[in-house]
């Protein structure tokens, strides 16, 4: 029996080109395969697994219909495809550039729901946000580590010039987009170091930034203590770099995470975030694997990374809805 082909779509959207959204869309999938950004090869491949693996919820119909039972919505209504963009030949400016280009010319109102791709491609959406929407945007990180450039005397010397934008300083540059005390870092691992003279000046980075939350802290268990963090009534960003996950539930990734997230875990933080917010837009990122790998762990784990996008789908399709249920 031959192999069955791979859905173009994610669960059977329907496929539409970035400048020909129909009127009345709230969302676009969006494809960014590159791993242009990481010294590790695998990010590249994540847009083709999650779509893969999204046959579980559509295989046995026709023209799918997927009800999200949470809320009691057709998840897939007003929702479109815009397939993979394709980064042959680019360099990661370029990719980027790419990237913010169509998130920019998307339609007012349309949320891009990005499938990455390594943790760089975070830069690149909010800055095509920022470019359509003209709105200050709070970006809520769940990420094992910091992503931010704390090295060679970045936590003491505010004069240094920013390096160029990698998956370990993108959350830096994204910072720097949004301004400071608006990134929202959850879930991150409880050390970072730096040189022992440079801790006050890191304490200081940090807080200039915004806030963090180690996989430790308490306030992981109090929907107040992360709803007071985010604020309310804000537009929100979300980046979820799939390692935030505990290792034993998301090993397809490059750097699994010795102490993280589990699945449900994640998804009632999520909920705490975003629900008193606007959720403008958020990617999945940092899923790894090889393109041919079929083994049952890797397949699992892309199982778990779709479910945490279908999560944050879901949620754009409920505030589009006028849904105010937690």
């Amino acid at each position: 029996m031959s192999e069955r082909k791979p859905p173009t779509t994610l669960c059977g959207l329907p496929l539409s080109s970035p400048n020909a959204v129909p009127a009345g869309t709230v969302a676009a999938v969006l494809g960014a395969a590159h791993s242009l950004g990481s010294p590790h090869d695998g990010a590249e491949n994540a847009p083709f697994f999650l779509r893969t693996v999204s046959q579980t919820l559509t295989w046995s119909a026709t023209a799918p219909g997927v009800l999200d039972l949470r809320h009691r919505l057709p998840l897939l209504d007003r929702l479109v495809d815009l397939g993979d963009l394709d980064f042959a030949g680019m360099t990661l400016t370029e990719a980027l550039d790419a990237i913010s280009t169509v998130i920019r010319d998307l339609p007012r109102g349309v949320a891009p729901c990005v499938i990455g791709g390594d943790h760089t491609i975070t830069l690149a959406a909010v800055r095509g946000l920022t470019e359509r929407d003209k709105r200050p945007i709070t970006v809520v990180q769940f990420d094992h580590h910091l992503d931010l450039q704390i090295w060679d005397g970045a936590a003491v010397d505010t004069s240094f010039s920013r390096e160029p934008v990698f998956h370990t300083n993108v959350m830096s540059h994204v910072s720097d987009l949004i301004g400071p005390g608006n990134l929202v870092q959850i879930g991150v691992s409880p050390y970072a170091t730096v040189e022992d003279h440079e801790v006050d000046g890191l304490l200081g980075l940090l807080a200039a930034v915004g806030r963090q939350v180690s996989v430790t802290a308490t306030e992981l268990d109090d929907a107040r203590a992360i709803e007071s963090m985010v604020g309310e009534g804000k537009d929100l960003y979300v980046t979820v770099d799939i390692d935030v996950l505990d290792r034993v539930e998301m090993s397809s990734t490059a750097y699994p995470a010795p102490l993280g997230l589990r699945v449900p875990q994640l998804l009632r933080l999520i909920d705490w975030a975003v629900r008193r917010n606007r959720l403008v837009g958020f990617d999945v990122v940092e899923f790894a694997a090889a393109r041919t790998d079929r083994t049952p762990s890797t397949l699992a784990d892309s199982q778990r990374a779709l479910l945490v996008f279908l999560h944050l789908l879901a949620w754009v399709r409920k505030q589009s809805a006028g849904r105010t249920t937690t």
